[in-house]
């Protein structure tokens, strides 16, 4: 792993400054280890175990109860084997291009992931493994567009990004193109030109960051965001006890978020993926939380706040 990433606890309690006292509460997990950009790690609060950002990331022994509801594949994502495509939702397919991801957020709902074997983790996107992911949406007419997904799809070289995205442009149907990605907010260099212009296509694309706390919107990143001028820029933040369940919270990240030319999208209930139980907030206090903030924000700035339920036909708007 390069050295722009944190994968020992003992080093990042040692950064941190933190208590050795955290150390019996944190736990080895191999099959999901700790895996956090130092760039993230730096807008961390020195000596602060209770830190929002260190609690998204620091494997904790709230994550081995078992919680009832809550499995390991949440959504029930059946995908097909051969390209590694889903087609969930009305005119919508999304591809997982990699099992790579820039931060290992413990409430991620495919951490999990049973495909991930599949992915080609740490190989070059070829132009036949393209082709053939591509192939499904190519002879699917009823498409209007496709989401790039993973792992983290801004993972991938910007090469092997630029060839699949040349591709899909290509496909008469497909009207836009929808990237899903944390990485940009966690390690604001992968915010270049070079990606600004592979962005920029005849097609709409959607960038949309995952972005839970305030906090996570430094300085480094404001400036880094004025590079992105190609894509149309949405945000998804998922509701997460002890970390953003509070109406001061969310009304400062999405000032902060419409204040960087981003509109806020999504507000997720917690997907219950095994492990994250700790992190759910109650539905109800949700809506009251979604209530507060249209008192105090203007209207394109409050979220949907959205569940995903399995086999449904859409997201589920938990209020109106």
């Amino acid at each position: 792993m390069s050295d722009e990433f944190i994968c020992d606890i003992d080093e990042l309690i040692e950064v941190l400054c933190l208590p050795r006292s955290i150390r019996a509460n944190v736990i080895i997990d191999s099959s999901y280890p700790l895996l956090v950009p130092r760039e993230f790690v730096g807008l961390m609060e020195s000596g602060n175990p209770a830190d929002p950002l260190l609690l998204q990331v620091l494997p904790s022994c709230l994550e081995l109860g078992a919680a009832a509801g809550f499995s390991c594949n949440p959504l029930d994502e059946r995908i097909d084997e051969s390209n590694l495509v889903l087609k969930k939702y009305h005119a919508r397919s999304l591809i997982f291009l990699t099992g790579n991801c820039g931060i290992h957020c413990r409430f991620c709902f495919r951490r999990h992931f049973v495909h991930k074997s599949l992915l080609q983790k740490d190989a070059a996107l070829s132009k036949n493994y393209i082709e053939k992911i591509l192939q499904p949406i190519q002879h699917d007419t009823t498409l209007r567009e496709v989401i790039l997904s993973g792992g983290d799809p801004l993972t991938i070289r910007d090469s092997e990004l630029a060839a699949i995205l040349d591709c899909i442009e290509k496909i008469d149907h497909v009207k836009r193109i929808r990237i899903h990605s944390r990485l940009p907010v966690v390690q604001p260099s992968r915010i270049t030109e070079q990606l600004n212009t592979i962005l920029q296509r005849t097609k709409p694309v959607y960038l949309v960051l995952h972005v839970n706390h305030p906090n996570e919107l430094s300085g480094t990143l404001a400036q880094r965001l004025k590079i992105l001028t190609a894509p149309i820029l949405l945000s998804q933040t998922v509701l997460l006890r002890g970390i953003n369940d509070d109406v001061d919270v969310l009304d400062k990240l999405f000032e902060r978020l419409i204040d960087n030319r981003i509109v806020p999208y999504y507000l997720h209930q917690l997907d219950r993926v095994a492990g994250a139980a700790h992190f759910e907030v109650a539905v109800e206090v949700g809506c009251k939380l979604i209530a507060k903030l249209r008192s105090r924000l203007p209207g394109y700035a409050v979220p949907k706040y959205v569940q995903e339920i399995v086999n449904a036909s859409s997201k589920k708007v938990l209020t109106e």
